[in-house]
């Protein structure tokens, strides 16, 4: 970006000329701890921080060319683009840097894939650009800025030569994703499905869809929109006038329907066939967890439609290895087999998660350690008993419970005080107890909602001192 470009970009003002460069488009930069060589910082003013506060004169030593904000420290020689004056700081940072997300795709010309659902968006949009590598450099979100900040840097860092950006597109409220549709404006949306997510925040699921369908406000005649065909409420949205409807999933009649999903590998791997147009390819998934088989399905959809034919899809995906925090595998060195999924929980994905450790070859307990499930609403109170009775049924060892919507579960269905369930209030309290119960060759869940701070359990365990199996 040449400061020319950044002031017309943001409608700001040149205070300072400085060098081109890229500007930084990871959130964790907010503290300048990652710029790299060559980078503007864009001081971001949020409720809770401002990136003003770490613009110093030795930024400058550590590769910051410039500043993008409403102000800079004193004796700072270098680039200074000011923002608009604004009534609240917060927000002019926030519209500037939403302004420039939208320069950014207006000198994009290549094909953007906007993701959305309630569960699977990170996983998809992973494996939708494993699987548009050959067509060239692929740019896609990194981690889950799937946020109005998110998609904004995301828009920001594509590259000059990107060929496709596949941008994840994230909500809690009405109103969230058209905003971000229209920043990205994607030529390939992708409904991937309508679950209790943030239920607190919406009446019912067909609200949710509703939400999830303003993807499609943005889209105009020529794009494509590429839907489950299993799910009745992401049927029910209707697409645009023009706008080319691409279906998924294992109805028959879909443009690319999931054949067979079944574990394989001991569970450890997912053998999954697919079938579009009468061809037909079957692949190996190197993680666990059947559900990686409609989340390849719709990747598939997407790269087809990008001109990836579907031997060129099987061959490619088998290179997708789970997202941090996701279904992630980890063999710890005591001997544990963890499955690490605490970046998020709702009912779908932690039932889920429960159907892969039932399928998982194991030599010694499987446990699951589950953490409330937030944003429910009404819902909260059922979803969290469904879920414990899917542990009795699915013949899991031993539960292990962090928060009191789930302790609350476990006295109402009179688990509580017994042998196979220990609960605790938070997550560091449950770290110290799990330890006397987990044994080498165990294979472990971890899932819990972001805010449980399951990842403490998961280090904890790693911890134990066994002896690991020969």
């Amino acid at each position: 970006w040449s400061v020319s470009e950044i002031a017309e970009a943001v409608n700001g003002k040149i205070v300072k000329w400085g060098s081109p460069g890229t500007i930084c488009t990871d959130t964790r930069s907010l503290n300048t701890s990652t710029i790299a060589a060559g980078q503007w910082f864009f001081a971001i003013t949020g409720e809770n921080f401002d990136g003003h506060d770490f613009i110093t004169s030795d930024l400058y030593s550590k590769g910051c060319v410039g500043v993008i904000g409403n102000k800079v420290c004193e004796n700072w020689e270098w680039g200074f683009v000011k923002l608009q004056e604004e009534e609240d700081d917060c927000q002019n940072t926030l519209i500037a840097l939403e302004k420039m997300g939208i320069y950014a795709r207006n000198k994009f010309k290549g094909n953007v894939v906007g993701v959305t659902g309630s569960v699977g968006k990170t996983t998809t949009r992973t494996m939708i650009a494993i699987a548009l590598e050959n067509l060239g450099l692929v740019h896609q979100t990194n981690g889950n800025q799937n946020n109005q900040i998110g998609v904004a840097l995301t828009m920001i860092g594509i590259p000059g030569n990107a060929q496709v950006a596949v941008v994840e597109m994230g909500m809690r409220r009405k109103g969230e994703i058209l905003k971000l549709a229209g920043m990205c404006r994607p030529s390939i949306g992708v409904i991937l499905n309508v679950e209790p997510a943030h239920l607190e925040n919406f009446g019912c699921l067909k609200e949710i869809a509703n939400a999830k369908g303003e993807i499609l406000k943005e889209m105009k005649p020529g794009d494509i929109c590429v839907m489950n065909a299993d799910d009745p409420l992401v049927m029910s949205l209707p697409v645009p006038l023009g706008v080319k409807k691409v279906l998924f999933g294992r109805r028959m009649g879909s443009d690319v329907r999931l054949v067979v999903a079944e574990n394989t590998n001991g569970g450890y791997g997912v053998r999954v066939v697919l079938e579009r147009n009468t061809e037909m390819v079957e692949f190996v998934i190197q993680s666990p967890g059947l559900h990686l088989a409609l989340n390849a399905c719709a990747a598939a959809a997407v790269s087809g439609v990008l001109g990836v034919s579907l031997p060129e899809f099987a061959y490619s995906l088998p290179r997708f290895t789970p997202v941090n925090m996701r279904s992630e595998l980890d063999i710890a060195e005591n001997g544990v087999r963890i499955i690490n999924d605490t970046y998020n929980a709702n009912p779908t994905s932690t039932k889920a998660a429960i159907s892969l450790l039932k399928g998982i070859e194991c030599r010694g307990k499987r446990v699951a350690i589950l953490g409330d499930m937030l944003e429910l609403g009404p819902a909260e109170v059922e979803a969290h008993e469904t879920v414990l009775s899917l542990c009795c049924v699915a013949s899991i060892d031993m539960v292990a419970l962090v928060g009191k919507k789930f302790i609350s579960a476990a006295e109402k269905l009179k688990l509580s005080g017994t042998k196979k369930v220990i609960c605790s209030l938070d997550s560091e309290a449950l770290a110290l107890q799990i330890a006397e119960s987990i044994n080498k060759d165990d294979v472990v869940l971890v899932k819990g909602s972001r805010s449980m701070k399951m990842e403490t359990i998961v280090d904890a365990i790693k911890a134990i001192p066994l002896e690991p199996s020969v």
